[in-house]
């Protein structure tokens, strides 16, 4: 069969699913990557086939939460008033409406007239039409691709690499809905319709939601929703680089990696205010760490430690493996990294505050990382880690806990359940029959 995933264009949404990716290309399907152009050449490293969608000098050029929005953040606001959210349900919607929504919006304007120009869509459906996939599998950052499906009958899946904040979001604006109020003010459907109605289609629950959906987290990390779904392995993989001659063989004294996250990085200016404290917690410390930090976040650094060595990039499948802990951000492709390699984990967090987008003298910023209070959980659940707290940053206080996850055994036994609980989810392999199957009852070609 033919397969087609598209994806935000960015390299955190491409890598987690390239291992999916390679496993029906291995099976005998044709597999194509559709997205920005801006990303096309990081899709064809990872000897995948990229389809750029549209001249690059006619596309938005992709920046999601980075981008202020101010007007449909406001709009977004009033409905958050109405839903009358508790603190954990709060935490859900601001995530989905404050860093999802926003990446929506750089290709399906809110509220855009049908008939105003869309290069990303128009492209994506030309090629649709014309390569006629079985399958579509499509990141929810960038819905329109059901639309594109349905035009061309294919069989279509959500391919989520995160809790499903989209599918409960859903949930609580048809309830809304239900309890009386008007439809036309969900932000989802003033973000959607207006595709559905360029391609001639009616906006539904099956655009909104996909056929099903393939989700890359375990059922203990996932948000109950009301859609069918198909789990399937995180494999880490996050682009290649040649080995550095210095990562092997490992040093006799503990190695501690540090990795803030390539997103985070690229499209928000600010957050960075702790990596001083942070970088002080291990100066003293008799470990070394390799900090896959750029120089935005290493701004605030007036000198750097003796034991710390930064790099701009280095793919985490390299560097966790020789590492005795993992700091990190809490994105999830790091926590399935060192999850899946057996390595304790300590994540920058604050339980001071939400997860917020924040607009600063310099850009938009966040308060910390979307994903991280989902982390935090799974890791001090099971005993894997601990947190550094970023909101009253203390190095004295970041050194104790960088201390106990190095000299404490249950730390590494609590990893060890982790990487357990990771490995007992299909593989991509395993789960390549499954998605044959649906795609045979789902497809109207």
């Amino acid at each position: 069969m033919r397969v087609l995933f598209t994806v935000w264009p960015n390299p955190s949404h491409l890598y987690p699913v390239v291992p999916l990716a390679w496993a029906l290309r291995s099976a005998g399907h044709e597999v194509c990557v559709a997205a920005h152009p801006e990303i096309s050449e990081t899709i064809a490293a990872t000897g995948l086939t990229a389809v750029p969608l549209g001249n690059p000098h006619d596309m938005p050029v992709p920046a999601g939460p980075g981008r202020a929005y101010t007007d449909e953040r406001a709009k977004v606001a009033r409905v958050t008033d109405e839903l009358d959210l508790d603190a954990t349900d709060r935490e859900l919607w601001d995530t989905f409406s404050q860093f999802m929504l926003p990446a929506m919006w750089d290709f399906h304007p809110y509220d855009a007239p049908p008939g105003e120009p869309r290069p990303a869509m128009d492209a994506l459906v030309a090629f649709t039409r014309s390569w006629r996939p079985d399958l579509v599998l499509w990141d929810p950052c960038f819905p329109g691709a059901a639309v594109a499906a349905r035009d061309c009958g294919s069989a279509h899946a959500r391919l989520i690499t995160a809790p499903d904040w989209w599918g409960w979001s859903v949930d609580r604006l048809a309830a809304r809905t239900a309890a009386g109020a008007a439809p036309g003010d969900d932000p989802l459907t003033r973000t959607l319709g207006p595709v559905a109605e360029r391609y001639g289609q009616r906006l539904d629950d099956e655009l909104i939601r996909g056929q099903w959906t393939v989700s890359t987290l375990s059922e203990a990390m996932s948000i109950p929703v009301s859609t069918p779904t198909v789990r399937v392995r995180w494999v880490p993989f996050s682009g290649q680089t040649v080995m550095p001659h210095w990562l092997h063989p490992a040093p006799e004294r503990p190695r501690v990696g540090l990795s803030l996250g390539l997103s985070w990085r690229k499209y928000l200016e600010g957050g960075w205010d702790h990596v001083p404290e942070l970088l002080d917690a291990v100066s003293t410390l008799d470990i070394e760490v390799v900090a896959t930090l750029n120089a935005k976040q290493l701004a605030g650094v007036t000198r750097l430690p003796d034991n710390v060595r930064t790099v701009n990039y280095l793919p985490l499948d390299q560097l966790v493996p020789t590492c005795s802990a993992l700091i990190h951000h809490g994105g999830l492709a790091t926590y399935s990294a060192a999850a899946s390699l057996n390595v304790p984990q300590l994540i920058t967090d604050t339980p001071e505050a939400d997860v917020l987008a924040v607009q600063g003298d310099e850009g938009m910023g966040a308060t910390k990382h979307a994903a991280s209070p989902v982390s935090v959980r799974q890791v001090l659940a099971r005993g894997a880690g601990l947190v550094l707290d970023i909101g009253s940053p203390s190095s004295t206080a970041m050194r104790a806990q960088i201390s106990r996850v190095l000299e404490e055994p249950s730390f590494r036994e609590g990893a060890e359940r982790l990487r357990e609980e990771h490995l007992a989810m299909p593989s991509p392999h395993d789960t390549v029959p499954v998605l044959e199957k649906l795609t045979a009852q789902r497809s109207n070609k």
